[in-house]
């Protein structure tokens, strides 16, 4: 696989203690593989995950991934960090994030990209300067710890808030857009796709992704449609023919955020 798309869309979960799984990942359409060694490892192989890993990572150079590891506030955190060291180590999933220091701690082992999972009170609160911090790549919702962390009932909509901060403190911290948490019934394809789909309109680039099956879902939903990719070339070639005059397209102005808004989607078509 190679390194982390500027636009990943699906980022796939793989439990660091199922080495045998890593294969199967790498091979499935994810744009993104992250070897778990947090929530998906019980505490008593968190140790003997993490030497796996280390192994795997040791003997497949040529294999880039990400890597969840446990939070600072854990026992695991100190040795967890030490696999930043290696150069397949594209990118560390940073869990319980909850200040910029946070980062640092990790970064202090190599100069790697961080995803910064917000997933406590006090990491939201802090969500604008933990994005501004170097070497965010981008933030992810840990949506569900999120809302059991805040009591919180229902689905969707009751993080309705929540999600757009993510967008704004992305944007304003100049950094990729955000990656929404998962969709944890993942037999529920028409559900995968319903939340795939809010959280593209919301403006988050991508989605977490816990099983295979919601991979191919996640991927269709966040690339551009037919009638989007027909849509920009249509406003890109009036604009080019008008060469700079102000022009309209099916009753509607077309002005410069319309003309960003269809390079984009030509962008994503690359």
């Amino acid at each position: 696989m190679e390194k982390v798309q500027k636009s990943a869309r699906s980022y796939l979960f793989v439990p660091a203690n199922r080495v045998e799984r890593y294969e199967k990942a790498l091979n499935t359409k994810a744009d993104a593989i992250i070897i778990d060694l947090e929530d998906a490892v019980p505490i008593d192989l968190k140790i003997s995950a993490r030497d796996k890993l280390k192994s795997w990572l040791t003997d497949h150079p040529q294999e880039n991934v990400m890597i969840r590891i446990n939070s600072k506030s854990s026992e695991w955190f100190a040795d967890d960090i030490q696999l930043a060291k290696f150069s397949n180590v594209q990118a560390i999933v940073l869990p319980k994030t909850e200040s910029a220091e946070d980062i640092a701690t990790v970064t202090t082992i190599r100069a790697v990209d961080v995803f910064a999972l917000i997933e406590t009170p006090l990491g939201f609160a802090n969500i604008r300067q933990i994005a501004q911090a170097k070497s965010v790549k981008a933030l992810m919702f840990g949506s569900i710890d999120f809302q059991l962390e805040m009591n919180m009932q229902g689905g969707y909509q009751e993080l309705l808030s929540f999600r757009n901060e993510f967008v704004l403190a992305s944007k304003l911290a100049g950094i990729e857009s955000p990656v929404d948490g998962v969709t944890v019934d993942f037999k529920d394809e028409t559900l995968v796709e319903r939340e795939t789909l809010q959280a593209k309109q919301l403006g988050f680039a991508g989605k977490l992704c816990i099983h295979p099956n919601q991979v191919d879902i996640v991927n269709t939903a966040f690339t551009p449609t037919d009638a989007e990719i027909t849509w920009a070339q249509r406003v890109l070639t009036a604009v080019h023919q008008t060469q700079g005059q102000a022009i309209s397209l099916d009753g509607k102005m077309i002005d410069l955020p319309v003309i960003l808004r269809a390079q984009k989607i030509l962008k994503q078509t690359d």
